[in-house]
C-alpha cells in the first residue's frame, strides 16, 4: 500500500504548485487586462486608419484576461478544499483560455505582416477625403498633432489637396511645429510622414500581444497539468482513506463483538457455532488453567 505520508507530502505540494500559479494567473489577468484595454484605446484613437477585424486580438485579450480571474478564483479555491470537482473545472476551463490565447496570438502575428498595406490604402484614402468629410478631417489631426507627423510619407503629399501658395507646401495647422504668426502662417512644420510612425505603433501593438499571450499561454498549458495531476491525486488520496476508514471500523466491529469473527466464519462454513463449548473433564479440572483472579495474570 502508498505510504499516506508521501502521498500527502506530494499532494500538498501539487497543492502549493496549483494556488501559486493561480495566483500569478489572477495577476496576469489584471495586466492582460491593462494591455488589452490600451491597445484597444490606441486602436480607437487610429480607427479610420485601422480595419475593423485589426481590433479583434485587443477585444479577445480583454475577455482572455476576464475568464482568467474567474479561472484564478476557481483554482485557488479549487487547491485550498481539495475538491477534485473544481479542480477539474479548474483544468477544463484553463484549457479554453489556452485555446483563446492561441487564438489571438495567431491573428496578432497574421495581421503583424498587413499593417503596412492596410495604412497605405487607408491613410490614402482619409486623405483624399479631408476637405469633405468632417470625420477624417478631425481624425488625421489628430494623428498629426499627436504623432508630430505631416502628410502620409511626407508634408508635399498635401500638395494633392491644398494648392501651393508661392510655390510653397500648404499644410493643415495640425503639420505645425511651432506655433503660427499673427498672419496664420506655420512657421515651421513636421518634415516627415505620419505613415512610418503609425506602422510602427500599430505593429507592435499587434506583436505586444502575440507576444504576451503566446507567453501566457505556455504558462497555462503546465497549469494545465498541474491541475489534472492535484485532481488523480485527491481522488487517489480519498480513495486511500476510505479503504482505511473501511478497514478501521471493521477492525472497530471485531473489536466490540467479539463473536462477530467466529458467526462469520460459522456462515462461511455453515458450522453450528457454539458460544458455551463443552469441554472435557481433564480441560475442566486443570490446575494449569489460567484465571483472571490468578496470580500470575498482570
Amino acid at each position: 500500500m502508498v505510504d499516506s505520508n508521501n502521498l500527502n507530502a506530494g499532494m500538498r505540494v501539487i497543492k502549493f504548485i496549483i494556488f501559486i500559479i493561480s495566483f500569478m494567473f489572477g495577476l496576469t489577468a489584471f495586466l492582460l487586462l491593462a494591455v488589452g484595454t490600451t491597445i484597444k484605446t490606441i486602436f480607437d484613437d487610429f480607427g479610420i486608419f485601422v480595419d475593423d477585424h485589426f481590433f479583434t486580438p485587443a477585444s479577445l485579450m480583454v475577455v482572455i484576461a476576464i475568464c482568467l480571474m474567474i479561472v484564478a478564483f476557481t483554482g485557488c479555491m479549487g487547491a485550498i478544499k481539495e475538491s477534485t470537482m473544481l479542480v477539474n473545472i479548474f483544468a477544463v476551463m484553463l484549457f479554453v483560455v489556452f485555446s483563446m490565447e492561441l487564438t489571438a496570438a495567431v491573428l496578432a502575428y497574421m495581421m503583424h505582416n498587413q499593417v503596412e498595406m492596410m495604412l497605405i490604402r487607408t491613410m490614402t484614402e482619409a486623405f483624399g477625403a479631408y476637405k469633405t468629410n468632417t470625420y477624417m478631417t478631425n481624425g488625421i489631426d489628430f494623428m498629426q498633432s499627436n504623432l508630430g507627423c505631416c502628410g502620409i510619407d511626407s508634408p508635399n503629399d498635401w500638395d494633392r489637396i491644398f494648392p501651393q501658395d508661392g510655390g510653397k507646401t500648404v499644410v493643415p495647422d495640425s503639420c505645425c511645429a511651432y506655433p503660427t504668426t499673427p498672419d496664420d502662417q506655420c512657421m515651421e512644420f513636421y518634415e516627415h510622414g505620419c505613415l512610418a510612425t503609425l506602422d510602427i505603433i500599430i505593429k507592435k501593438s499587434a506583436m505586444l500581444i502575440a507576444t504576451g499571450a503566446l507567453t501566457v499561454a505556455i504558462v497555462q498549458f503546465l497549469g494545465v497539468i498541474c491541475a489534472f495531476m492535484l485532481a488523480k491525486t485527491i481522488r487517489r488520496t480519498k480513495s486511500i482513506r476510505a479503504a482505511r476508514r473501511w478497514q478501521l471500523q471493521q477492525a472497530l466491529g471485531v473489536m466490540t463483538n467479539p463473536f462477530s469473527f467466529d458467526k462469520q466464519m460459522e456462515a462461511n462454513t455453515g458450522r453450528q457455532y457454539d458460544p458455551d463449548p463443552e469441554y472435557t473433564s481433564m480441560e475442566k479440572n486443570s490446575t494449569n488453567s489460567y484465571l483472571p483472579t490468578s496470580p500470575s495474570v498482570i
